[in-house]
């Protein structure tokens, strides 16, 4: 049985390098993950099929609900199927809803035995950059940025494909944000079309094209945000272009319990708080350690880990320029957001709006790479 759920599967989710032409690849995106329960709204005809091999249509303009039973079946409403199922919309024109978001791909829901389901969109590369660009900078931004943010989402994407597992990449800031079908403009369609195919390369290899929000003056490297090798491309630059962002300076207030028991977590038995100091900086100037004074001696602390506990949207990045005590709070004073590595967005739109072109921007965010092809990497076949 189990045999032939793993056949039916294969038969059902073609391998995401296969194209549905030969001049068109696909990529799998995880667009709703470790859920309980899924909603599935209709809009015209969906074919429905399962892995047993049944097939049927939904009624259009209707609400299901998906919820697992096990790893080899779920429930679509009060239909039980066997795992994974197809839900393919044979009009063009119409869409999916998952919960509240339109999709036009082919969508696979996988339940597992965890309890939860999976819902994966198989969508043709260019489409899915697309759906990239609206959230990742937005429709109204330059459009010599958006191109850019093409150019670097295609590349990292790119990376990800693999097989073995059910999607290539996730749909969420883990990775690069996508909405489907929201939000895309004329003017999206035109970056993702004018630059179709387009990747950064290094030393004959496709670079990780990391990219964050705003980089406040300096970006860094991938061993000092995370993990990776540092090539050329990656090794960070100083950057006038982001000093007009909102994002470029920051403040957070942390109440001294709150940070006390942060410390606790990570091991301190200390009761009682101090004061705080920057301990270690990365090339950038980026905070890599704290220390807490405490009434038990010094604590060392990680800034991504602060970072992790208080929100990466009200901690905005590590880059942490001064730290204050204010009666009982904690005032931490930085620049940018996000990780810091590759090409800064708001620096990106800064230099389209000042004429460069997206060409110039890469160049000046990843120096040496050079822009190639797709079809280099890939076989359409």
């Amino acid at each position: 049985m189990k045999t032939n759920i793993l056949l039916t599967l294969y038969l059902l989710i073609p391998f995401s390098l296969t194209a549905q032409n030969e001049k068109e690849l696909n990529i799998r995106i995880l667009i709703s993950g470790n859920n309980k329960q899924v909603t599935l709204n209709t809009y015209g005809d969906v074919i429905v099929s399962d892995a047993s091999a049944r097939k049927f249509r939904l009624v259009p303009n209707a609400t299901y609900i998906m919820k697992p039973d096990s790893d080899n079946f779920l429930y679509l409403s009060k239909e039980k199927l066997s795992s994974p199922v197809d839900f393919y919309v044979p009009d063009g024109k119409n869409f999916l809803k998952i919960n509240g978001k339109r999709y036009r791909g082919r969508l696979t829901a996988i339940s597992h035995k965890d309890g939860y389901i999976n819902v994966v969109e198989e969508i043709p590369f260019e489409k899915y950059l697309m759906g990239v660009l609206a959230p990742e900078m937005g429709p109204d931004w330059p459009l010599e940025a958006l191109k850019a943010q093409a150019v670097a989402s295609r590349t990292y994407a790119a990376r990800l494909i693999r097989k073995g597992s059910d999607y290539d990449i996730g749909s969420d800031t883990a990775h690069q944000v996508y909405t489907g079908m929201e939000k895309i403009n004329d003017k999206i369609i035109q970056a993702v079309n004018s630059t179709k195919g387009e990747v950064l390369y290094y030393n004959g290899r496709m670079i990780t094209a990391f990219f964050h929000a705003c980089c406040g003056g300096r970006t860094t490297t991938p061993s000092s945000a995370f993990s990776g090798d540092i090539i050329k491309p990656l090794r960070g630059v100083s950057d006038p272009y982001c000093k007009t962002s909102n994002h470029y300076e920051w403040e957070i207030e942390i109440p001294q319990d709150e940070l006390l028991s942060f410390i606790q977590k990570k091991g301190s038995t200390a009761l009682k708080l101090n004061s705080v100091k920057i301990f270690s900086k990365d090339k950038s100037g980026r905070a890599v350690k704290l220390s807490f004074y405490t009434d038990k001696g010094v604590f060392k602390a990680e800034t991504k880990d602060l970072r992790k506990e208080f929100g990466a949207f009200e901690f905005k990045s590590t880059f942490i320029t001064k730290v204050e005590k204010i009666k009982k709070e904690y005032v931490f004073y930085g620049k940018g957001w996000g990780h810091g590595v590759g090409m800064c967005q708001e620096g990106a739109k800064n230099m389209a709006q000042k004429g460069f072109n997206y060409k110039k921007i890469l160049s000046f965010y990843y120096p040496g790479a050079r822009i190639t092809d797709i079809a280099k990497f890939f076989s359409y076949k």
